[in-house]
């Protein structure tokens, strides 16, 4: 059975290759990251240039249903939480 000092000792650490390839694969990591993040950015775009705000309130289906009356409807009841909330301060 080998003791903790002789173990720490065998261990020499990594090799130039394998610091080159754990950064590599951070890179790719991020750059992907920043890619998925870009498309989202453009698919909230597009929806509120073809929807205005209530394109990031609600999918396309939801949207094509509701009415002006839902919309007056919502915006009272949201407006009634709102108040509620400010008034327990």
């Amino acid at each position: 059975m080998k003791t903790p000092e002789q173990k720490q000792h065998e261990w020499q650490g990594l090799t130039i290759d394998e610091l080159r390839m754990m950064r590599a694969q951070a890179l790719l990591r991020r750059e992907v990251g920043k890619v998925q993040m870009m498309q989202t950015i453009e698919g909230m775009r597009t929806r509120v240039n073809d929807n205005g705000v209530r394109g990031l309130l609600f999918n396309d289906r939801t949207i094509g249903r509701l009415k002006t009356a839902d919309y007056m409807f919502l915006g009272w009841r949201i407006s009634r939480l709102m108040l509620k909330m400010w008034r327990k301060k």
